[in-house]
């Protein structure tokens, strides 16, 4: 006879009542909590000094929009995720977050920068993040981890790239929504709907990761 394993599960004001273990991040996946792996210092190099870049951007520009690294989004009842930056109007943040520091609503962008988990940005991600209504996610590739695990990327990715997709009505009976992407290497500026005048290239941001 064989004993099933039973798996404790969470809704997600459950979980967000909960007092984790500090020193980790953590998300709820379909109930379950499932800890965040910790980030290289090229990629935490790399978030922080896109955050300052799009920031310095937004009020260059006067665009109101907000850039937070690892928010809550709540997906749906037993789920959350925390990309790596969201871009979101002020007055989105501000009506959502009076309470706590949740986003039950989309943002504007999310971006997620890969590490070792490249199908979950690559393949999952985009599902999640069409299906709760984000209008522009980008992922970042920047191939850091391969020194260490050289076996551990997208087989179509072979440079430094970054993929900004545009939310779009699907064609698919099986999804509502999804991404139409572009991808942009080297010398390419990004292009972002949210950020009509951004001058930032894909090389530019990579070097970020260097502390350039």
């Amino acid at each position: 006879m064989v004993t099933a394993i039973q798996i404790k599960t969470y809704t997600v004001d459950e979980f967000l009542e909960l007092d984790l273990p500090e020193g980790k991040t953590y998300e709820l996946i379909n109930g379950v909590i499932v800890p965040i792996a910790e980030p290289s210092g090229k990629y935490e190099n790399l978030r922080s000094e896109l955050w300052f870049a799009l920031k310095s951007e937004t009020k260059r520009a006067n665009l109101g929009l907000l850039i937070h690294p690892q928010p809550v989004l709540v997906l749906g009842r037993k789920d959350t995720r925390k990309p790596d930056l969201i871009v979101i109007k002020r007055e989105d943040w501000n009506r959502q977050t009076q309470k706590e520091a949740v986003l039950r609503e989309p943002p504007s962008i999310a971006i997620e920068i890969v590490s070792t988990n490249w199908e979950d940005d690559y393949r999952n991600k985009p599902l999640w993040y069409a299906a709760f209504g984000v209008q522009e996610l980008w992922i970042i590739d920047p191939l850091f981890h391969l020194d260490r695990y050289p076996g551990r990327r997208n087989p179509k990715i072979l440079q430094p790239t970054i993929s900004v997709g545009q939310l779009v009505n699907s064609d698919s009976i099986l999804t509502e929504k999804e991404y139409r992407f572009e991808s942009f290497t080297e010398s390419d500026r990004i292009k972002s709907q949210f950020f009509p005048n951004l001058n930032l290239t894909v090389a530019e941001i990579i070097n970020f990761g260097e502390g350039i």
